[in-house]
C-alpha cells in the first residue's frame, strides 16, 4: 500500500469511508486516525493504523481537509 502522501495538486475529498481491519482495536483509535488524515492524500485500499480506505468521493487519490466527512464502517 502507498503511504499517506503530503498535500499536493489533487482534488479535495468530500467524503472518505474507512473500514476497520482489526476488530479488536479500541474505539478511541478513530479520533487518532481522523487527526492523521487531515492535510494528507489517501486512496482506496490504503491502510491507516487499523483502518483501510473503503472508498472516497471523488474516486481516486484525494486530499483530506477539515471539511471532508470521514466515516467509519465495520
Amino acid at each position: 500500500m502507498a503511504p499517506i502522501l503530503p498535500p499536493g495538486p489533487v482534488p479535495q475529498a468530500a467524503r472518505v469511508v474507512l473500514r476497520r481491519v482489526n476488530r479488536r482495536a479500541p474505539a478511541f483509535i478513530s479520533n487518532l486516525v481522523k487527526s492523521r488524515l487531515i492535510g494528507h492524500q489517501v486512496e482506496v485500499g490504503q491502510k491507516i493504523v487499523v483502518f483501510q480506505v473503503a472508498f472516497t468521493v471523488p474516486a481516486g487519490l484525494v486530499e483530506v481537509t477539515s471539511a471532508t466527512v470521514i466515516e467509519f464502517i465495520d
